[in-house]
């Protein structure tokens, strides 16, 4: 019968999630994680090679977290997505303050000393497409240039949530209500994007 086992891979991102949010970047080596943990060395090599490796699961996982909710706003694209993504980002950052955190302090460029392994970067390659895939979506569907698009839901609701979160803690209610307001006059419904009368 197969041991337990003792530290998940969830336990050791967890703790990388720690030590970047509290320590910067350098803090995030196998040896911190193996005293965050009590993991031995060999385990935590063993699930992750290279110390970039460490740091970029840990990033791609909080990625992958927000992105399962946000693309689910921008679904179906129409007037409404724009607020529904825009707002998203903020109750997501009130649900999961840590992986918010993360990805709103550090760009995974920032993370990394050289290159990851071959699957995590397909995996950072995937999230990038999927998420420029949706965003361009939008704009076919409502009229909006693409670069309107990205201020409106990725520019400003992120600039507003790293404040709320620096100020406060995560958004609050006003923070909420402000994106919402801002993402209507960003992206007014337009004729193209309006429902066809019926005939």
């Amino acid at each position: 019968m197969p041991q337990p086992v003792k530290h998940s891979t969830d336990v050791m991102l967890d703790a990388v999630r720690a030590l970047v949010l509290s320590g910067g970047p350098a803090a995030a080596s196998a040896r911190a994680v193996c005293l965050a943990t009590g993991a031995s060395s060999g385990s935590v090599y063993h699930r992750f090679p290279r110390r970039d490796d460490l740091v970029a699961a840990a990033w791609l996982r909080a990625q992958d977290r927000f992105l399962r909710g946000y693309l689910d706003a921008l679904a179906p694209a129409d007037a409404q997505a724009g607020v529904r993504a825009a707002v998203a980002v903020l109750t997501w950052c009130r649900t999961d303050p840590e992986d918010a955190a993360l990805l709103l302090r550090h760009a995974l460029r920032d993370l990394l000393r050289g290159d990851t392994s071959p699957a995590l970067a397909q995996q950072a390659q995937t999230h990038h497409r999927a998420l420029g895939d949706a965003l361009t979506t939008v704009a076919h569907a409502t009229g909006h240039r693409l670069t309107d698009v990205v201020l409106a839901l990725v520019d400003l609701p992120y600039a507003v949530a790293r404040r709320a979160m620096r100020d406060h803690g995560t958004p609050g209610d006003e923070d909420i209500a402000a994106v919402r307001r801002a993402v209507t006059l960003l992206l007014p419904a337009t004729p193209d994007s309006s429902p066809c009368p019926s005939s």
